[in-house]
């Protein structure tokens, strides 16, 4: 069967990636969508250039116009949203409803999680598939535990954590971009499962935080704890697990150590005045003082009893580009929805959606290191 996909942001520095990576695993068209006509063509040239079968064309829509919106979703069967737009999301998502089509997004975003879970019982009603917070984080780090617990009798801990350093100054942001960025941030909840509860730590914990170990070339790291929806399930799937959750890195001395200890309390403050400001500043803090190397890696350290004897296993996935890092995820998620093998009505997190071992190892087909030791 040949599917017809819409992807939001397709021009984008994570939409362009996920187009190419359909039409080279895939069969199926892809409208690549956004509200720059000329970029959304140049984009399509280019592909129809590189991929046989001309399957690739343009469309002109603003999430925040519901007539483009609905006119873009005719005809097709799916929707991806690789744009900055989580503000819009109910908006995006009711027109895919009432479309009758999938839909797929790859936005960290607390809000947006919260008006899909509100339309869920809708969704079921319509059979329709939802997938939401794809990427590589979130959308990876259940993956992970669920992949590793088998090699388990019983799984005590499971943290996951993750470095980011990309060469940023080679990168274009829209002003959407920026604003959604610095929105994360007051999105960010600090918890992680720790001795058998859910706790909730402060920014002040940046001044004595965990540590985890990368290997080269980036060695240890510290981190601080980021709650994904995604890891919430895992003590209950995996009673046995006392300590779980996902840890994230610094982005450079100057964003970690100045924009955010300054940018935040001010946003906090002053979300509407202050968003376009911090934001503007954490941009130029990124292209000015990130350094190579550059590359984005996802570890678990994993530990538990087999066979009577304590076991500790380590998995860590990489990839020099980011942005690649997020579409590889996203592309070998719709791989398991395309074929039929995943496919189910509902609203789904991408982590809970995939199977683990067919997840990772179509990743590492299509680029992501892949590093295990300990087994």
């Amino acid at each position: 069967m040949m599917h017809n996909i819409l992807i939001l942001g397709g021009y984008g520095n994570t939409g362009r990636p996920i187009a190419e990576l359909l039409l080279q695993e895939t069969n199926c068209r892809v409208v690549l969508a956004g509200r720059n006509r000329k970029k959304a063509e140049a984009a399509v040239s280019e592909l129809n250039d590189r991929f046989a079968g001309d399957r690739t064309t343009a469309a002109v829509v603003d999430a925040a116009d519901v007539v483009s919106l609905n006119k873009a979703m005719t005809g097709v069967d799916l929707v991806v949203v690789a744009s900055s737009t989580a503000a819009y999301v109910e908006q995006v998502a009711t027109a895919a409803l009432d479309a009758g089509i999938d839909y797929c997004d790859m936005q960290y975003s607390t809000a947006k999680l919260a008006v899909l879970q509100g339309m869920a019982a809708r969704i079921q009603a319509k059979g329709r598939c939802f997938i939401t917070d794809g990427g590589f984080h979130p959308g990876l780090p259940a993956v992970l535990v669920r992949g590793i617990a088998p090699r388990f009798d019983r799984l005590d801990s499971a943290r996951v954590g993750s470095v980011i350093k990309i060469d940023w100054r080679g990168l274009e942001f829209s002003p959407a971009t920026v604003e959604e960025m610095v929105t994360e941030f007051l999105d960010f909840k600090m918890l992680a499962f720790e001795e058998g509860e859910w706790r909730q730590t402060s920014w002040w914990s940046m001044w004595k935080p965990l540590t985890m170990d990368f290997g080269e070339p980036f060695g240890k790291q510290y981190c601080v704890p980021m709650f994904l929806e995604e890891m919430r399930s895992l003590p209950e799937r995996y009673p046995t697990l006392h300590d779980t959750g996902f840890f994230v890195g610094g982005f450079n001395w100057f964003v970690d150590w100045v924009v955010m200890p300054v940018g935040l309390p001010l946003l906090k403050l002053s979300p509407r005045r202050m968003t376009q400001p911090v934001g503007r500043l954490m941009e130029w803090g990124l292209k000015r003082f990130s350094k190579p190397p550059y590359e984005a890696l996802l570890k678990l350290e994993a530990e538990g009893m087999r066979a009577g004897e304590r076991q500790r296993i380590d998995l860590i996935l990489s990839h020099p580009d980011g942005y690649l890092f997020t579409a590889i995820p996203v592309v070998a998620c719709l791989l398991q929805y395309l074929d039929g093998s995943a496919r189910r009505s509902g609203l789904w997190l991408q982590a809970h959606f995939v199977e683990p071992e067919r997840m990772l190892a179509d990743m590492a087909r299509l680029g992501v290191g892949v590093r295990l030791s300990g087994q």
